[in-house]
């Protein structure tokens, strides 16, 4: 005799079926591999050398001197975006604002030089204080007004896209027009130091410095706790609204920093700069191995992450596929990345 459960299957059928599930899918034992401290470092790390050897292989001199200098530049763009998204993710957070952000630091850059006239210095640092007041925006609404980050920084991305878009119709010809020649400002775009070029020797910098207040300092130390659990961080008496607040501010500031040196590199405006910048960084986090969950990641991973998706996707270009096979790719590996995340590393 063979009963029913709730559902109206029978219990032995149902009782094979898990059987042979766990004899031959041991997602169980996949669990319990993931769990492991030392998997945090070794899947990303994994991942980073099969995706650089693939493309290695499938595009001859993708690695070559001329061509890694190249993207050397960008990496250092990107990587100091990915640094911004990981300080507000390692907090349980999220920022699809970045974009925008970098955006915006963009223009207010060469507005300030190209048609302004004003000194390096002022235009950079008036640049990056942009970009931190729209990160301290967004830290008030999510941190002090306790709204959720995700829909909160939807809205902030199509308000400072908006904006970006309401400036360039009225400055974007203009600034196009002119050109800011300067040897420091060219040295910033275009130069280097020992072979090494600036962006990238500025997201080294930055990088080491950011692991040095993440795993050594009380404010990294509070942020991890946050992201770990929330209730917890305040029932020990963590003020956790500042601190929340203050990973935008830095996530404003870092994106400030990586549109000076686009600019510098670039030297226009378009309404596409920064497009698509949100998901091609959140894509590097989790690949990097750092939780959506919070309370887990580091300068390493995020490293690592960047360095994926910029050869995936400058891969992509270079094998001559089509304008949306980059986002495809980017799109797929998010959801792996998620559904990894989600499954066995979120408590």
């Amino acid at each position: 005799i063979r009963d029913d459960d709730a559902t109206g299957s029978p219990v032995s059928l149902r009782s094979t079926l898990e059987r042979v599930r766990y004899q031959y899918v041991p997602d169980h034992v996949l669990g319990e591999i993931l769990s492991k401290r030392w998997i945090d470092n070794a899947i990303p790390f994994t991942v980073l050398v099969l995706v650089v050897v693939s493309f290695g292989m499938l595009i001859p001199g993708i690695y070559a001197p001329v061509s890694f200098a190249i993207s050397a530049r960008q990496r250092g763009e990107v990587g100091l975006v990915c640094l911004a998204m990981m300080t507000v993710v390692i907090s349980c957070g999220i920022d699809l604002s970045v974009g925008s952000n970098f955006a915006l630091g963009n223009l207010v850059t060469l507005y300030l030089l190209n048609l302004q006239g004003w000194p390096i210095w002022a235009a950079v640092l008036c640049a990056i204080l942009a970009c931190a007041l729209m990160g301290l925006f967004t830290g008030i609404l999510v941190g002090y007004l306790r709204l959720r980050a995700f829909l909160t920084t939807l809205v902030t991305l199509i308000i400072i896209r908006a904006l970006v878009d309401l400036l360039l119709l009225a400055y974007a010809q203009p600034i196009s027009v002119r050109f800011f020649d300067n040897d420091i400002w060219d040295f910033v775009g275009a130069g280097g130091l020992w072979g090494i070029p600036t962006s990238f020797l500025a997201f080294a910098l930055i990088g080491v410095l950011g692991h040095v207040i993440l795993s050594r300092s009380r404010p990294g130390w509070r942020a991890m706790a946050i992201g770990g659990s929330r209730r917890s961080a305040h029932n020990i008496g963590i003020a956790v609204r500042r601190p929340v607040c203050a990973t935008y501010v830095i996530s404003g500031m870092l994106c400030g920093v990586a549109s000076v040196f686009y600019a510098a590199r670039l030297g226009g405006v378009g309404t596409d700069t920064g497009y698509g910048l949100e998901i091609l960084t959140l894509t590097a986090v989790v690949l990097g191995g750092i939780s959506l969950g919070g309370g887990r990641g580091s300068v390493i991973k995020a490293a690592m992450g960047a360095v994926i998706v910029l050869v995936m996707t400058n891969g992509v270009i270079r094998l001559g596929l089509n304008a949306g096979s980059g986002a495809l790719i980017l799109g797929l590996t998010l959801i792996f990345g998620v559904f990894v995340d989600v499954k066995w590393f979120t408590p």
